[in-house]
């Protein structure tokens, strides 16, 4: 082969090289074979030179990985950051408001004495009561008072999470188990070594239960699609609204874990049982609504009081509350007055009600109940007693002999509620008890923007 066809040779096999075809690279090594001593030397220089590109591509290789990894971690580490800052916003919001539960009724004081033996050993706990007893709290200030108190607590509502969204947001869940999908730690790592509460566990699906079990019996937790145990240390915690023996009659909860979860039941009374507690949870209530609105009316009147001592609350402390918020921002006056209640309180010495136990109850004890001391810090300044009449808007509107139609109240009570929260639609719609499209809809309807 002559000196031209051993160029032509070498600059094809260097285009091959150049375009990543190292196969073609041993072709360099033939050259010798059909060339003098300069073949040779700069054949053994190409097959160096190929080498030093290989060792760079796979020290490239090794980089890339590293920062792959890294940058995997550091994700891992922003959302663990995310969630630690949430938790420790909430944490000071809860020591401004206050935990500890309220008790002056001797069945929430018996409760508390259980809580406080509960909080001095580490098995499992599980809270039995109605929706809105406030069983959340009850967990909360048992992890306070535990060793694990300045450890997180996570709660999670295994209601609201879709069944097959659960086991990842329990256990955690590995990358590429799905397209796009990223590694990210569960409920029970964010708790580590703190207390988890399981809210609303007879929800939980029987397939997540029986890996809840295994993290109960072992302390550890595998992510979805990961094979790598995790130890998490936490405290179980479950709450739930339900019958779990009956559920268990039903096949539709575990024997076993019904068996694991029930080493200390504590059950917390629903707020019918416990009227004593209301003077005190409503003064409670009234001084946060009045931090939250200046324009919230701060005190309530003996009558307002009474219908509130002898409703039988099926919602419970949530309802108590939210039923304040509602009368404290909608009153004209400083002072809740009854024309200020929902008609379903202003109808309470009327009759029974039925619970959310779907029993009837008898109403309860009024405000003449209370101690003279009470009633003082109840009332605060003299009662309104002048029921409210018509919004004055909807009389102004109306054509029918003086009486506004139904959507002319309503309008006119809607923009009231608005004006008095400043334009603040969320909050209107859930004083409301509608939805904040609901509210939208009602708007528009009425040709307001």
């Amino acid at each position: 082969m002559d000196t031209s066809a051993l160029h032509a040779r070498l600059t094809a096999i260097c285009e091959e090289i150049t375009h990543g075809e190292y196969d073609k690279a041993k072709a360099i090594f033939e050259l010798p074979l059909c060339g003098g001593d300069e073949v040779n030397v700069l054949a053994e220089a190409l097959g160096m030179m190929l080498v030093r590109i290989e060792a760079r591509e796979f020290e490239l290789g090794r980089a890339i990985a590293a920062l792959t990894s890294t940058r995997e971690d550091l994700v891992w580490h922003k959302e663990r950051l995310a969630q630690e800052n949430n938790r420790l916003r909430a944490e000071l919001r809860r020591k401004a408001e206050g935990v500890r539960p309220v008790a002056t009724a001797p069945a929430m004081l018996f409760l508390l004495r259980q809580a406080e033996r509960a909080a001095m050993v580490d098995a499992t706990l599980l809270l039995t009561g109605e929706t809105g007893t406030g069983k959340g709290l009850f967990a909360r200030h048992i992890h306070d008072l535990s060793t694990r108190a300045g450890k997180p607590f996570v709660v999670i509502n295994c209601a609201a999470i879709p069944a097959s969204l659960l086991e990842s947001e329990l256990f955690g869940i590995e990358a590429g188990v799905a397209s796009g999908v990223q590694a990210r730690a569960g409920r029970f790592e964010q708790a580590a070594h703190g207390t988890i509460l399981l809210d609303e566990i007879g929800d939980m699906p029987l397939e997540s239960q029986a890996k809840l079990l295994h993290v109960i019996e072992t302390g550890q937790v595998e992510r979805v699609g990961g094979r790598k145990p995790i130890d998490v240390g936490v405290r179980i915690m479950a709450a739930t609204h339900r019958d779990l023996g009956k559920r268990v009659e039903e096949g539709l909860f575990r024997a076993d874990l019904f068996y694991r979860l029930n080493v200390m039941p504590l059950h917390v009374p629903p707020l019918r049982e416990r009227r004593e507690d209301i003077p005190f949870l409503v003064r409670l209530f009234l001084t946060r609504i009045a931090e939250r609105s200046s324009l919230a009316a701060s005190s309530l009147s003996r009558e307002a009081l009474d219908l509130l001592m002898r409703y039988n609350w099926p919602g419970n402390i949530r309802e108590l509350e939210n039923e304040l918020e509602r009368a404290a921002l909608m009153a004209e006056s400083v002072q809740i007055s009854p024309s200020d209640l929902s008609p379903m309180l202003r109808g309470a010495p009327a009759g029974s009600f039925a619970s959310a136990d779907g029993h009837a109850h008898a109403p309860g004890k009024g405000f003449s109940a209370l101690s003279q001391d009470e009633q003082a810090r109840l009332s605060g300044a003299a009662p309104v007693g002048a029921p409210a009449c018509w919004p004055p808007e909807a009389v102004d509107n109306c054509t029918q002999g003086g009486i506004p139609t139904l959507a002319q109240v309503e309008l006119a009570h809607i923009k009231a509620v608005l004006a008095r929260l400043g334009g603040n639609k969320s909050r209107a719609a859930r004083i409301l008890g509608i939805s904040r499209e609901g509210l939208r809809v009602k708007l528009q309807k009425n040709g307001q923007n």
